[in-house]
């Protein structure tokens, strides 16, 4: 006799601290689908052991805020960069598990270079794709995978053709690529699709886990509040009308066959890098020390500084110099700005960080209105 017990996912937090105001409950709206899909990736994450290898990766959007609630390395990019940085962070970190959580008006619009190239390249990330056909966070504009005749905040009299053209099927056009191993979309609109979403999203963690190569996973998802529907509307909407225009199945899938392929060199060591840049051997003990790490003080191994200003320009300057000096200290770092909704009406707060990653093992200076 045995009893099975249901709960959290341990890379789940169980409270959000993170999270501004009530740490209990998450932010979604009710009938979201970010929270069914958070909750596959952390179960898949618990079940396969990932969680001291797992960096996710996420843009502007509501796709953010999962660094509220999955207990993993977290590192938020610029408007639809994560293709970008996820590749720095595999190629630098080839044992780690990267995903990159997008949304369509992220990954489809300013982000679709990024995507596409990411694929094309073959590079061995997670990707998950979240469509709901509009801007969600920033008040419901037209997005690229916006249907023909849908209302939008910026499409009043719905989609056309002649003003807007088409929407974009980015998981079609990925798929013709020679790169990309496995490709699916699915949905989030009753028991047997959540299922089946369930099931891709465990698959393309497990294709990078072997070293398969490129894996997105498409997700139609509902947002009640972008679309101005009770959340019972939206689950009937995504099966009657945008599965039509955006049939579910697997579109590209060589995941039996591809072994994948590696980009990672050898690290080089230090005492080799002046006779492979043919440096004079008189300077190459000086050189040398250009390649050394320094020893850094205790007390300085962990700062924390934070600089308030108006306008933003002289805070986006200072946040480089201590990059740069990070640098120069001996730390790992990366600059990242993050750009707050409103900001000039409002004190912008910069915050730059040296901490560690706990999957990365790595130093990441973060540096954020």
């Amino acid at each position: 006799m045995y009893v099975k017990a249901y709960q959290r996912p341990k890379s789940f937090y169980g409270q959000f601290d993170r999270k501004p105001g009530d740490h209990v409950t998450t932010h979604y709206c009710p009938g979201c689908g970010h929270g069914n899909l958070h909750k596959y990736i952390a179960e898949a994450i618990d079940d396969f052991g990932l969680q001291d290898r797992t960096v996710f990766v996420n843009p502007v959007g509501c796709s953010v805020f999962a660094y509220y609630y999955l207990d993993v390395g977290n590192i938020q990019v610029p408007h639809g960069r994560a293709p970008a940085v996820a590749t720095s962070v595999k190629r630098s970190l080839p044992d780690s598990i990267v995903i990159s959580y997008q949304g369509d008006g992220d990954l489809a619009a300013i982000g679709g270079n990024e995507i596409m190239h990411a694929a094309n390249r073959g590079e061995n990330i997670t990707v998950f794709f979240v469509n709901n056909a509009i801007y969600g966070m920033t008040g419901g504009q037209m997005a690229p995978t916006t249907l023909i005749g849908q209302k939008t905040i910026t499409s009043p009299q719905g989609r056309s053709v002649e003003r807007e053209g088409f929407p974009l099927r980015v998981s079609e056009m990925l798929a013709t690529l020679e790169g990309p191993t496995y490709i699916e979309r699915v949905a989030l609109f009753d028991n047997k699709s959540r299922m089946k979403a369930r099931k891709a999203v465990r698959k393309a963690l497990q294709n990078q886990i072997e070293g398969r190569g490129f894996s997105l996973v498409e997700i139609l998802s509902p947002c009640p509040t972008g679309w101005g529907m009770q959340p019972g509307e939206t689950c009937n909407w995504i099966e009657e009308r945008l599965t039509k225009f955006f049939p579910l199945g697997v579109l590209k899938d060589e995941s039996a066959t591809r072994e994948g392929w590696t980009r990672y060199r050898e690290v080089v060591p230090a005492d080799q890098i002046p006779s492979i840049l043919e440096l004079p051997e008189e300077n190459q003990q000086d050189n040398l020390q250009e390649f050394a790490q320094p020893e850094v003080p205790a007390c300085y191994r962990n700062p924390q500084i934070k600089i308030a200003g108006f306008g933003g320009q002289g805070l986006l300057f200072l946040g480089k110099l201590l990059a740069e000096t990070g640098m120069r200290s001996g730390y790992h770092v990366s600059w990242i700005p993050s750009y707050g909704r409103r900001c000039a009406e409002a004190l912008p707060i910069a915050r730059s960080i040296f901490r560690p990653n706990r999957s990365a093992r790595h130093w990441y200076l973060i540096h954020r209105f």
